[in-house]
């Protein structure tokens, strides 16, 4: 009798994981998938990241580089837009995204990195595409 009652109590309780198992799997794909959104898809700018840079740069004005030299030229003013693939001596004059900043931004998407560009902060991908940009001079 009672090895009949461990019998029960242990099917009863296998039934129950076969059964609410594969719900937890649903919802895993379901978190990975909104996961998978918010950080592979992300491939512009949104207004928490316009507004994470507006906030960094009241304090950070020096970051940038305003005047004619290493690492911006005025003539390439025209051509930082969506669409444009940076020159090999726009790539040259490319720096890193300070992490303070950097680390406001929701992640890129695989392949593409944000940088600095004169006074601009822009979102590339693996051949030097821009894909979106912050121009500081302007918006903030």
């Amino acid at each position: 009798m009672q090895n009949r009652r461990w019998f029960l109590t242990a099917t009863a309780v296998a039934l129950g994981f076969a059964l609410t198992l594969p719900e937890m799997h649903s919802q895993d794909r379901d978190r990975d998938r909104r996961d998978d959104r918010d950080h592979h898809d992300h491939d512009r700018f949104d207004d928490h990241d316009r507004q994470a840079a507006r906030d960094w740069y009241r304090g950070h004005h020096d970051a940038f580089q305003h005047d004619n030299g290493r690492y911006w030229r005025n003539e390439w003013e025209p051509n930082i837009h969506e669409g444009f693939v940076l020159t090999p001596a726009m790539r040259g004059a490319i720096r890193p995204v300070p992490k303070d900043l950097y680390g406001r931004f929701a992640p890129p998407p695989p392949g593409y990195r944000y940088v600095i560009i004169g006074n601009h902060v822009v979102l590339v991908d693996r051949g030097y595409r821009i894909h979106d940009v912050l121009h500081f001079e302007l918006n903030f």
